[in-house]
């Protein structure tokens, strides 16, 4: 028998080397599964239910419309066109009402000034007057007033030198008398004068004032009216289905125009299936995959459960309840920094954050799916 005399290449040396590698081997392998047991119960991860959705409005589509027939003399509208909240889109011609609104104000005007006027005149106080027939009226009240006093001091004369004769006995009492009567009666003449000259004034600052009302409230009536004749924002949003009327087209009462698409608080509105509506509650987390945007390059959007309908909806044989969600930031981002917005209608998944579950626990979910019966869906 032959023996090797090398002192590498024998068989001692060959089996230690082989017997080595394979219980190093076997080791790692041993202490990898026995560390992959022990970790089961540590490494967590989310559990999380999807369902689609749609980028919505919390408010419908704003109809745009007139209220009242008229020409179109100027336009502000085009589609795809933002417009903010108050901004005037569409003006009706006002020639008739304008005109009626001015002879309402020079009314209004006269109205006011013969007030005024009326007021002075029953204090006494005719400076200045403002009116023209109040002017006249005072004049001849004056005049007249004037006479009657002019006579007033020609009897309160005569009364005096008939008293001195009636004293010394030159005249009879009834001659006297007489005298005295007609000074009474051309004093009570001026009295009466002032007192119902002064009541008719005031009669007729009753009836001017009851005027007055009437014609304001006929202006305010213009002004509510004029406004009919405009068409302004309800909200902001985006102008959609113009009809494409233009200036000097004539519109009827209530013809459609076009619609605004309102973009202020955006939600998410989900339809979710019976047999996941179990699981989700309000505030809950959620997080929303944009189909309009790869989602490994622009990431996700997060929101939370805002509100969940109490009845069921079915649409097309299909049951759904649907879940409304906010959204935390109306933007999404490249990690370039390039940011983009999203908008009204684009659709989505969103994946509500149900739990944060062990792998033991989902190993374990997993076998007693396998070894229990399945429950039969319907």
């Amino acid at each position: 028998m032959n023996i090797s005399e090398d002192p590498v290449h024998t068989i001692e040396n060959l089996i230690a080397r082989n017997s080595s590698k394979g219980i190093s081997l076997y080791l790692v392998l041993v202490v990898a599964v026995i560390a992959f047991l022990f970790s089961l119960p540590i490494i967590k991860v989310e559990v999380s239910s999807q369902s689609r959705g749609i980028v919505r409005s919390t408010m419908d589509k704003v109809p745009l419309q007139v209220l009242v027939n008229g020409k179109i003399t100027k336009i502000q509208l085009k589609n795809n066109r933002v417009v903010q909240k108050g901004d005037t889109l569409l003006q009706l011609s006002q020639d008739n009402l304008q005109t009626d609104k001015t002879t309402a104000q020079i009314q209004a005007n006269d109205i006011r000034n013969l007030l005024d006027d009326l007021q002075q005149v029953c204090a006494g106080n005719a400076s200045p007057l403002k009116t023209a027939v109040m002017v006249q009226e005072w004049t001849t009240y004056q005049t007249r007033k004037k006479e009657l006093e002019d006579k007033v001091t020609y009897t309160q004369t005569e009364y005096n030198r008939q008293k001195q004769l009636y004293d010394k006995g030159v005249i009879a009492a009834a001659e006297f008398n007489k005298f005295r009567y007609e000074l009474t009666v051309a004093q009570q003449a001026v009295q009466v004068l002032q007192k119902s000259q002064i009541s008719q004034w005031q009669n007729r600052y009753r009836e001017v004032q009851e005027k007055s009302k009437s014609i304001l409230g006929n202006l305010q009536k213009i002004n509510v009216e004029l406004k009919n004749y405009y068409v302004t924002a309800p909200v902001s949003g985006t102008i959609e289905n113009f009809t494409g009327v233009q200036a000097g087209s004539f519109l009827n009462a209530s013809q459609p125009i076009a619609v605004i698409s309102p973009f202020d608080h955006l939600i998410v509105e989900c339809t979710v299936s019976p047999d996941d509506i179990g699981l989700i509650k309000k505030k809950q987390k959620v997080k929303f995959q944009i189909d309009a945007f790869n989602y490994n390059q622009w990431g996700l959007l997060e929101g939370e459960v805002l509100d969940i309908d109490n009845n069921i909806t079915l649409q097309d044989n299909q049951a759904f309840y649907k879940v409304r969600c906010s959204l935390n930031s109306k933007k999404i981002q490249l990690k370039s920094g390039y940011k983009a917005c999203v908008s009204n209608g684009m659709t989505l998944t969103a994946r509500y954050i149900i739990a944060r579950r062990s792998l033991y626990e989902l190993l374990f979910d997993k076998v007693d799916d396998w070894l229990n019966p399945k429950i039969i869906s319907t």
